[in-house]
């Protein structure tokens, strides 16, 4: 006999022959979180604590509710700090929801209240009576936030002053790092965490960011605060190199703010992530599962646009995160078989296209000396899959930069442009190709939009583009980008109100059970949107359309409804 009890969402099942216990419950067995005794039933939430009865797991659950994830911290010497799944998790499903253990200003901001991060007008502000840096309002001067900066700025012994408001500010740089410093002194758990992240100091000394940030940060410590003998220079750069590898863009506010987080920090990344991440509306952090995921895998995200090509995504990496990303996406020249990259062969004739043998090339950062066996692009060539022509990385490389300055070009908003580029590049490009699907988004997203009327004015040729836009490119994104749910919702939601004209259209000729076909499917994807985008807050744009979205599945029901009754009753 066995049964099962609920606390908070977790399901604790306990069979009554406690005795009688094989080698793989006896593998499985821990100790009590509260009485310390042998225990075998585990936590389903997290799979990470043991409990010897349902009494002992209530009262844990106070204490344990904060950190029941269903992950766990491991660590190896490929992937450093990591999470792995303890259970299986369903694509949906909230994996973690996080505080920031540090918020602040951009590194290049105008000037913002230091307490909720909003603009600041010329006028409009409130200074803290202590330090002399501008808030939009007295709550915000006590917020425990800014306690830093006022704390140094008084030590200064000279308040702040600043005039001008609306353009990048220098006295901005160095906030948000002398956040990070003050914990050295003031908060040293939250000091120990900080020194966990990594910095890529190594990697970073030398460059051209590193020398910016010694000059505009460190040395307008050293110089403005006069803490020149209080912080000195690995500690400061250090403290730079964590926000830059750590540090997230909240795009809750114009202009962003940039908040550290401390559990999510250790989610690695892949190119073909199975989570996502979002924001709620006070700024803490939301890691949602974009997949299902199994137990024991590892948890992931994407840290760069999983939008671009192979080779952009790489540099990308290289450039800001400092490594070299070698995922399954990242190996397979063909992009998962969406030859996402891949050039239109043009010798006669052929119907093929051309690719790299590999994209996987060391990719050279200051440190390292060029290998001409591996860096010599003359050596580099693509070759047709059909034809097996080749041509060099030099030309291939021409092309591109060339399509990307016609890209650069077009006028924003204007839909023809975007059907000539298409048209234009269908000649040189696969139909996947990167840029295609960049435009091709762009356009989906823009017939309607340009009319008054929305949809109801837009040609049928306009309307049966957008429906084959949308389609395409949402199977495209369930291939490369799974979990990019707010793209995914939001491309869903354009596919839902062309396939509802659509029926429109055809109603009028063929009737309202045509209609009410449509509506039905329009409705299906429509849900389907509205679930992507659940966890979007209403400062977001994916956010409003979830607002909108639940607006129109509930006149839709109606339509439904009504359409349903209208029809003749079946013989």
């Amino acid at each position: 006999m066995c049964f099962f009890f609920h606390v908070q969402d977790n399901y604790f099942e306990i069979n009554s022959s406690f005795n009688r216990i094989n080698t793989c419950m006896m593998e499985e067995k821990g100790v009590c979180m509260i009485c310390l005794s042998p225990a075998e039933h585990k936590c389903s939430g997290c799979q990470a604590v043991h409990y010897c009865s349902k009494e002992h797991q209530k009262q844990h659950w106070k204490e344990h509710k904060h950190s029941c994830v269903p992950a766990k911290v491991k660590e190896d010497s490929k992937f450093g700090r990591y999470l792995e799944a303890t259970r299986d998790i369903k694509a949906g499903a909230i994996i973690l929801k996080e505080k920031s253990i540090i918020t602040g200003p951009a590194q290049v901001t105008p000037p913002v209240c230091l307490g909720c991060y909003i603009l600041l007008e010329e006028g409009k502000t409130v200074i803290c009576d202590k330090c002399g840096w501008p808030f939009c309002s007295k709550a915000c001067t006590l917020k425990e936030e800014h306690k830093p900066e006022c704390y140094y700025t008084q030590q200064k012994g000279e308040k702040i002053s600043i005039s001008t408001f609306g353009t990048p500010h220098p006295n901005y740089q160095c906030v948000t790092v002398l956040r990070c410093l003050y914990q050295r002194d003031h908060n040293q758990k939250l000091w120990a965490k900080l020194q966990e992240l990594e910095s890529h100091c190594q990697d970073r000394r030398g460059t051209d960011k590193w020398e910016n940030d010694r000059k505009m940060i460190a040395e307008f410590i050293w110089k403005f605060f006069k803490l020149d003998g209080t912080f000195n220079e690995d500690e400061i750069m250090k403290c730079c190199g964590i926000l830059q590898i750590n540090g997230h863009e909240v795009p809750l506010l114009e202009p962003e703010y940039v908040a550290i987080f401390d559990r999510i920090s250790m989610v690695e990344h892949n190119c073909r992530a199975n989570c996502n991440k979002s924001f709620t509306s006070d700024g803490d952090m939301i890691l949602c599962a974009g997949t299902n995921i199994p137990a024991g895998s590892h948890i992931t995200v994407c840290y760069t646009d999983p939008m671009w090509g192979t080779e952009a995504r790489r540099h990308h990496l290289a450039d800001t995160k400092f490594f070299e990303c070698n995922c399954d996406r990242c190996s397979d020249v063909t992009e998962l078989g969406t030859m996402y990259s891949s050039i239109k062969c043009k010798k006669k004739g052929c119907k093929g296209f051309l690719l790299p043998e590999t994209f996987i090339l060391p990719i050279l950062h200051k440190t390292v000396k060029p290998d001409p066996k591996t860096q010599n692009l003359d050596n580099k060539f693509w070759v047709c899959n059909c034809c097996k022509d080749a041509v060099s990385d030099a030309i291939i490389q021409q092309l591109l930069q060339d399509i990307g300055r016609e890209l650069s070009a077009m006028p924003k908003g204007d839909p023809d442009s975007c059907e000539r580029f298409i048209n234009h590049c269908s000649n040189y490009l696969h139909p996947s190709h990167y840029y295609m699907t960049d435009v091709s988004l762009a356009l989906a997203q823009m017939i309607g939009q340009e009319e008054e009327l929305g949809l109801a004015k837009v040609s049928d040729d306009r309307l049966l583009l957008k429906l084959q836009l949308c389609r395409k490119i949402t199977d495209l994104l369930e291939i490369l980008a799974p979990a990019e749910t707010r793209l995914r919702g939001s491309v869903l939601y354009e596919l839902h109100a062309a396939v509802a004209e659509a029926g429109r259209r055809k109603s009028l000729t063929d009737g309202p059970m045509v209609l009410l076909g449509h509506v039905t499917e329009s409705r299906k994807i429509l849900t389907e949107s509205a679930t992507l985008l659940k966890h979007e807050p209403p400062e977001l744009p994916e956010g409003q359309l979830l607002q909108q979205a639940k607006i129109n599945l509930v006149q839709m029901d109606e339509l439904i409804r009504s359409l349903s009754s209208a029809l003749p009753s079946p013989l």
